[in-house]
């Protein structure tokens, strides 16, 4: 075989098939699950071992799509949803539509969502620039999946979406992807506003 054979883009193709497929059978083995909202005054329970305190998540900083560095804790004093994705990542592209309705829906009442893609800024901007989003997408290549198994996620798995109360408290943590009725339903009970 000559080596014009092998294409980069075919290269990458097959590695994006691969670990997509390698990803569904680990989801599948170690089974998808959540941590929804706890008792009041109790803490979630985590996916797996949480290794993260509060502080530590909010000083987290990550690169928005214009090279700016962004710290999550400017949004300590909302009820932040944490998504973590990638563009070539099949169910994450599927929920990004509920996470628009529901930031238009619970924006004023305290809530924002804050999307960590697991992939480069060129290819996070890309993707954006053919979509419509009222919420930021932040850059963390492989520091995003770092992050993400620091919230639980201890395969490094895609979609898993994290949820914080106003102060840094956990308060969903879900691996795989998430309904709109279930989501909202959390945000309605927690949103720091009522309306």
């Amino acid at each position: 075989m000559s080596e014009s054979t092998f294409s980069p883009k075919l290269i990458a193709i097959t590695a994006v098939s691969i670990l997509a497929t390698l990803g569904s059978i680990a989801l599948w083995l170690d089974g998808a699950s959540s941590v929804a909202v706890p008792p009041a005054g109790k803490p979630a329970a985590a996916l797996h071992d949480i290794t993260i305190s509060p502080s530590a998540a909010y000083s987290a900083k990550f690169t928005d799509l214009r090279g700016n560095e962004v710290a999550l804790g400017q949004w300590n004093r909302k009820l932040l949803v944490v998504n973590f994705w990638a563009p070539w990542c099949g169910p994450c592209k599927e929920e990004m539509p509920i996470f628009v309705k529901l930031q238009a829906k619970f924006g004023k009442s305290g809530v924002q969502f804050v999307g960590i893609a697991a992939d480069s800024l060129p290819n996070v901007a890309n993707f954006a620039a053919n979509g419509k989003f009222n919420y930021p997408l932040l850059i963390g290549e492989t520091a995003a999946i770092e992050f993400s198994k620091r919230l639980g996620n201890r395969l490094g798995l895609l979609p898993h979406t994290v949820a914080f109360l106003p102060g840094g408290e956990l308060l969903y943590n879900k691996l795989g992807t998430i309904t709109e009725s279930e989501l909202s339903d959390i945000l309605a009970k927690n949103a720091p506003i009522k309306r």
